[in-house]
C-alpha cells in the first residue's frame, strides 16, 4: 500500500494500557538530617524521634 500515510505522520501513541503508570509526585525529601542519630549515624523510620531505635541514645533537640 504505497501512498497511504496516516494523517500527522508521526508515530501513534501507546493505547494507555501499555504504558507505564505515572510516577507519584513527591518523592524522597532533600535532607534527612533530622532523622539521623548524632551517636551512631542511625537513620530513624520516625521524624521527630526521641531516642535512637539503634543505640539508644537521646535525640538533639534544636
Amino acid at each position: 500500500m504505497t501512498g497511504t500515510a496516516e494523517p500527522g505522520g508521526g508515530p501513534q501513541e501507546e493505547p494507555e494500557s501499555h504504558r507505564a503508570p505515572a510516577e507519584p509526585e513527591g518523592g524522597e525529601p532533600a535532607c534527612w538530617l533530622d532523622r539521623v542519630c548524632a551517636v551512631c549515624g542511625a537513620i530513624q523510620d520516625t521524624v521527630p524521634f526521641d531516642r535512637c531505635a539503634r543505640c539508644g541514645a537521646v535525640a538533639e533537640k534544636d
